[in-house]
């Protein structure tokens, strides 16, 4: 990778990294192109030639992700205020935009969420951050600790399977930013 390239790399992942810390905060171009040094044109170019998204795009579909995080897990929270913090001026807008999303209202997904029409709605978010996580990881990268006594749920399944089933989190989203989140666990059933 060329000096230039990594400089432009690490220029747009300052910026992934600001969003993530600053969603409630107002991210409008003239200030996430601040944060990457660029004319605000200029940045805009960069940024969805490198995303595939514009940055209002990537902005409202982080926003709607934590949101979805908060209706999931935390009941004590009011739709209103959820939507709010999600940038939504009416909880009425905030609802279309969901059920546009995800295909079902944010009370339905509340109590039910449909998981698998989640996880497509994100796949532009998570490309785009995959996009600069190229990192290639070494023997020396791996920590081990040692964890106190957990209980575990175990699946059963039919065939082997050569990842890993077992991932504790030391920090979650949305209290922390995703991309500073300690593990993720995603298990193919099929």
């Amino acid at each position: 990778m060329t000096a230039a390239l990594r400089n432009y790399h690490e220029r747009m992942q300052r910026v992934l990294d600001y969003i993530d810390q600053h969603l409630d905060d107002d991210l409008d171009l003239d200030v996430v192109s601040g944060v990457a040094a660029f004319s605000k044109f200029h940045f805009h170019r960069q940024f969805t030639a490198t995303f595939g998204l514009s940055v209002h795009r990537y902005v409202r579909l982080a926003r709607m992700k934590r949101a979805s995080y908060r209706l999931a897990y935390r009941d004590e929270e009011r739709v209103t205020d959820i939507a709010m913090d999600a940038g939504y001026n009416a909880p009425d807008a905030f609802a279309r935009a969901f059920r546009q999303r995800f295909g079902q209202s944010p009370s339905s997904f509340r109590k039910s969420p449909d998981w698998e029409a989640w996880l497509a709605a994100f796949g532009p978010l998570d490309n785009a951050r995959s996009k600069l996580m190229q990192k290639i990881f070494t023997a020396d990268d791996v920590i081990i600790r040692n964890v106190p006594t957990t209980p575990l749920a175990i699946m059963e399944q039919e065939e082997a399977r050569n990842f890993p089933i077992y991932c504790q989190r030391l920090s979650f989203f949305p209290e922390v930013p995703e991309h500073e989140a300690v593990a993720e666990l995603f298990l193919p059933l099929k």
